[in-house]
């Protein structure tokens, strides 16, 4: 893969008549805000373009602008050019089928996970940004593009939750845009706050109160755990994204290097999800990508995989004892 400059991808996106937009799968608030803020650029600059989620927008993220540009269905036609944004792997994108039919067509990156198997031709891969939703940021005011209220909300959306609201970095660089777009634009990160977190349903807060009574330490390896079966989310009619946050809540205590919460999505079908702090010094992105198809930033990090909760349970620890 080709890094390139913000101008060289300017060149080659101002060249492309159609482009295909896809964020990866189980999309988080930095993708779709990073996503919705690309479509919402192209809207202005009028370029035919694709807004792909394959697994849709989670209804906690609705309330970003430009959601309603978003599509969870391939496209059925071959476009001049894909932008991949914040995937990780190539996997992730859900495009396997679609890459198939149309292998020829280009794709560019806009990420800041690691350098893994991105399958991308050019782009920007760099783990010094906080989120995707900042190298867009960064992107669209080199090439001298003015931002509107919209565009600045849904990337200050990706940069305050990718950053766990300024937990997760060290770097000054997100707080100083997020300066400029409180100050431009009014953005009020208590507004995303109480948009991101204050519709917890009463039974989603019982039955994370439950998940959490079952936090362990787990001396091989040095973390704290819970996990939780999808059964338990069928039976009070919830879904993962109704218990968003536990992982972070497990991050907080004091036993441990790192938090582990364990889902069983399906039956032999694993997600982990992993959070460290920098007072830890622990990177879990490391221990995710052991897993082949994890990955994310050195405190928040997550993988699937095919497995037990027991099963699972029994890697991390073997793989976080070795280090």
């Amino acid at each position: 893969m080709r890094n390139l400059s913000f101008k060289e991808i300017e060149k080659i996106i101002k060249e492309a008549k159609k482009i295909l937009v896809a964020t990866h799968q189980g999309p988080d608030a930095d993708a779709i805000g990073s996503l919705a803020a690309l479509g919402m650029y192209f809207a202005k600059t009028k370029k035919q373009n694709y807004l792909l989620s394959i697994s849709g927008v989670p209804e906690s993220l609705k309330f970003i602008p430009g959601i309603r540009l978003i599509k969870s269905k391939h496209p059925k036609m071959p476009y001049d050019l894909i932008i991949g944004l914040d995937y990780g792997s190539e996997w992730r994108l859900g495009l396997n089928s679609y890459f198939k039919k149309y292998p020829k067509i280009p794709i560019l990156i806009f990420d800041h996970h690691p350098v893994a198997d991105q399958g991308a031709n050019f782009g920007v891969i760099d783990t010094t940004y906080s989120s995707t939703s900042e190298i867009i940021y960064d992107y669209l005011k080199t090439i001298k593009f003015k931002i509107d209220k919209n565009i600045a909300y849904a990337l200050a959306i990706g940069i305050l939750t990718d950053t766990g609201f300024f937990k997760y970095t060290v770097s000054p660089k997100p707080l100083e845009i997020l300066a400029e777009l409180m100050k431009e634009f009014k953005i009020k990160p208590v507004e995303i706050d109480n948009a991101l977190s204050g519709q917890v349903k009463f039974e989603a807060l019982k039955l994370s109160g439950k998940i959490l009574s079952r936090t362990k330490y787990k001396e091989k390896g040095n973390f704290v755990y819970s996990w939780f079966k999808r059964k338990e989310l069928n039976k009070h009619h919830l879904t993962t994204d109704d218990l968003r946050g536990l992982v972070e809540r497990l991050r907080n205590l004091k036993n441990g290097r790192f938090a582990l919460l364990i889902i069983e999505e399906r039956q032999n079908r694993i997600r982990g999800e992993l959070r460290s702090r920098p007072d830890k010094n622990y990177n879990v992105a490391k221990l995710a990508q052991k897993f082949g198809s994890g990955g994310g930033h050195k405190f928040a990090a997550g993988f699937r995989c095919k497995g037990t909760i027991d099963s699972v349970l029994k890697l991390v620890s073997k793989y976080s004892a070795k280090r």
